[in-house]
């Protein structure tokens, strides 16, 4: 059977997504993530900053799935002490596990447990790609990923990201691919 695809708002998505997955499930998620964000590049001496490029990646991952059972899991394999997990800074859950929605402007991003990454390149507004060289002296710029103090110690990581739903241009899970269509800006 070939996958069916559909092309879906924002909101549509979102209300896909929650009728539909109860529970862990893998997905594949094409997204355009903006590099000018808070973290994202440091803007001393980058003539990359301002310019409105993303970076074109490809994650596979899993949604729907309990970041605490996550951490725990990985503490009791590698016999680490008990942590509790805390508070998200900026967003919490939906009851599904799917979102965590921004608590000042109740955007929803899509929550993730990265498995693999694949990155396409570093693209500028009129749609093309930086060369090598510029790749080089752009990531010169990009911070160093970091764990989270939950994970502070342990050998494993639970690579968990949140993805705005404005970033996100397909998903595709279980023979179906959702291209998700954002108005005209």
């Amino acid at each position: 059977m070939d996958k069916a695809k559909l092309q879906l708002t924002v909101e549509q998505t979102v209300a896909l997504l929650r009728g539909n997955v109860n529970g862990a499930e893998m997905v594949t998620v094409d997204l355009d993530s903006p590099m000018d964000g808070k973290g994202k590049m440091r803007k001393t001496g980058n003539r990359f900053h301002g310019l409105g490029i993303v970076k074109r990646e490809t994650l596979n991952g899993v949604i729907g799935y309990i970041y605490a059972n996550s951490i725990n899991r990985l503490v009791a394999k590698e016999g680490a002490e008990e942590r509790e997990v805390k508070q998200h800074p900026w967003g919490d859950m939906d009851e599904k596990h799917l979102f965590r929605i921004h608590r000042v402007t109740g955007a929803p991003y899509l929550s993730m447990k990265g498995e693999s990454v694949t990155v396409h390149g570093f693209v500028r507004q009129d749609g093309t790609f930086l060369i090598p060289t510029e790749v080089k002296e752009i990531r010169t710029f990009i911070p160093e990923k970091y764990k989270s103090s939950t994970q502070e110690g342990l050998d494993g990581e639970v690579r968990a990201m949140d993805y705005g739903m404005a970033n996100i241009r397909a998903i595709r899970m279980r023979k179906i691919e959702i291209e998700v269509l954002h108005p005209a800006a």
